[in-house]
């Protein structure tokens, strides 16, 4: 057997897996893939006051980002809708508030802002974190939630392949920018909206903008590229736990990923569906009409990993500071729907994730943009 690359090979080929780390077979993939178990119990998560508190949803106007806004905004936080300006098919974020104030009424307008962030262009992003920092506000809790699907290669005029960017490493680069304002956050947490769809997805550090044989890498409709995405995001966010619970600052900080459903959102009304055969146009929106969950019980995900006391510290935890590495044996875990769930292999193989943290550093330059990251990897410090 080959030797194990250095988690600081960060283009090799392949994943570099451990022996240890189990290898799944195409079916086991496609199994998971498409049958995980969803709950059918849509209960919000428990009561809890956040007056006080700063939220920042990517992705909010609409689908389950809007729905998760929206619940943090009744509970009393100031919620930053985080969103480009939208192309036709979607709603405005203008809009967005609109709707939540007529839903809520004792919500504040002062409550809730639009913030534009392009998660396809990384000087947006690098914009929305300069723009919070000046704020001089602190962060309690961040969702990564922006994400899309796209049919066509397509590479950002940040070089990056728009799938790999939008979601994965964007949320990289705005966690980076946003943890600081964490530091003094009584039970800070951060959730990245990943899938069940990463049971299919593969990671080749050589190949992770689809260098080799970029024209059937993506599949059908890149769908393979979606799943990519959701797997790195995943793999990420299971060592920034790791690292988060070594670091100096930030022990206090809990990170999750979230499978919210099988959702009837607009991603659905992505212009590239218009271009599939018309006969999976047909099955997808009969699918669609008789397996699809709400955007409201989707958006579960997102606030019970964020707000349940059982998933992360509550501020009474915290009247002292965490011991190293107490909130790994808490954070990192993949909710499917509104419980943990089972992930791939690699999400627990720790040199492919720590290579791939390397990796995702180099490529949104956190080193040089970031004003701290968090924990040495393992053996460096």
């Amino acid at each position: 057997m080959p030797p194990i690359p250095s988690i600081y090979d960060t283009h090799c080929a392949g994943a570099g897996l451990l022996a240890s780390t189990p290898v799944w077979g195409a079916f086991k993939r496609f199994r998971h893939r498409y049958f995980s178990d969803d709950a059918n119990a849509f209960p919000e998560p428990p009561a809890c006051d956040l007056t006080g508190q700063n939220v920042i949803v990517s992705g909010a106007n609409s689908g389950i980002g809007f729905e998760a806004a929206a619940l943090f905004a009744a509970r009393g936080a100031s919620v930053v809708l985080a969103c480009r300006a939208p192309p036709p098919h979607e709603p405005h974020p203008d809009a967005a508030i609109d709707s939540i104030l007529a839903r809520h009424r004792h919500v504040k307008r002062e409550n809730l802002e639009w913030w534009t962030l392009d998660c396809g262009d990384r000087q947006s992003i690098l914009a929305f974190g300069r723009r919070w920092r000046e704020s001089g506000r602190t962060c309690d809790i961040l969702c990564n939630n922006a994400g899309s699907a796209f049919g066509a290669l397509i590479h950002t005029k940040d070089g990056v392949e728009l799938t790999r960017q939008v979601n994965f490493l964007s949320h990289c680069l705005l966690t980076f920018l946003i943890l600081p304002s964490m530091r003094n956050a009584k039970a800070p947490r951060v959730v990245n909206t990943c899938s069940i769809f990463h049971f299919g997805g593969r990671l080749d550090f050589s190949n992770m903008d689809y260098e080799r044989a970029p024209k059937t890498a993506r599949g059908l409709g890149g769908t393979l590229s979606y799943c990519d995405s959701k797997l790195w995001l995943l793999m990420w966010t299971r060592e920034l736990q790791k690292r988060l619970s070594r670091s100096q600052h930030y022990r206090h900080v809990i990170a999750h990923g979230v499978h919210p459903g099988f959702v009837s959102t607009n991603i659905w009304n992505q212009p590239h569906i218009k271009e599939l055969p018309w006969v999976l146009q047909w099955l997808l929106v009969k699918v669609i009409g008789l397996f699809s969950i709400s955007p409201q019980q989707g958006s579960l995900c997102l606030t019970y990993a964020a707000l349940h006391p059982a998933y992360g510290f509550t501020p009474a935890q915290l009247a002292e500071y965490p011991a190293r590495g107490e909130s790994a044996k808490i954070g990192g875990l993949f909710f499917n729907r509104t419980k943990p769930g089972v992930t791939r292999p690699e999400v627990d193989d720790p040199v492919a994730t720590a290579r791939l943290f390397e990796r995702a550093l180099q490529d949104v330059g956190g080193k040089e943009v970031a004003e701290d990251v968090p924990g040495a990897a393992p053996g460096l410090e």
